[in-house]
């Protein structure tokens, strides 16, 4: 009788330790492929609609609105390329003197045009790409809106005018 009941006995030991053999590589891979995703998520380019267009001299250049703090702070960082007719708005909700941007984690050159209330204050022609920290920083004198186009897309010139007008049905 003694006999049976050592051999229906658990050894929780062996289990907890086959549980293990399982779980901790199971454990594992769950992690790696997290921190995959999240990285992804992180780098990956942000795509906004087409909410604006700029005509100049016979060009029309279709625009991304980048409103939200987190829309204005990715732009156009991660994206491989640029086509000669885009280019994103960035809306700063108020007028901004000094007006820092920089190029981090940007892949292309590009036109950084400030605004205020649609005049061109400050360019900053061919800004390069820059891929690791420590980047260059571009100070526009002030700004409400900062435009940003392909680098030499336009012939835009400090002092003018430009006529920004909302596209009424939103393109992607």
């Amino acid at each position: 009788m003694q006999m049976l009941k050592s051999q229906s006995k658990i050894d929780w030991y062996a289990a907890g330790f086959k549980l293990l053999n399982i779980a901790g590589p199971i454990a594992g891979v769950s992690v790696i492929l997290f921190t995959a995703v999240v990285s992804y998520i992180e780098t990956r380019p942000q795509k906004l609609p087409l909410h604006y267009k700029l005509i100049h001299n016979n060009q029309t250049f279709y625009l991304e609105a980048a409103n939200k703090t987190q829309e204005l702070e990715i732009g156009l960082k991660w994206r491989n390329n640029l086509e000669s007719d885009r280019g994103m708005l960035f809306n700063l909700g108020r007028e901004y003197n000094n007006v820092p941007f920089w190029m981090h984690q940007v892949k292309m050159p590009l036109d950084i045009i400030y605004l205020q209330n649609n005049l061109v204050t400050t360019i900053v022609r061919n800004a390069p790409p820059c891929m690791k920290n420590p980047c260059p920083i571009y100070y526009g004198v002030a700004a409400t809106q900062v435009l940003e186009l392909k680098a030499g897309a336009s012939n835009i010139q400090v002092g003018q005018k430009l006529t920004i007008e909302p596209i009424l049905k939103k393109l992607y």
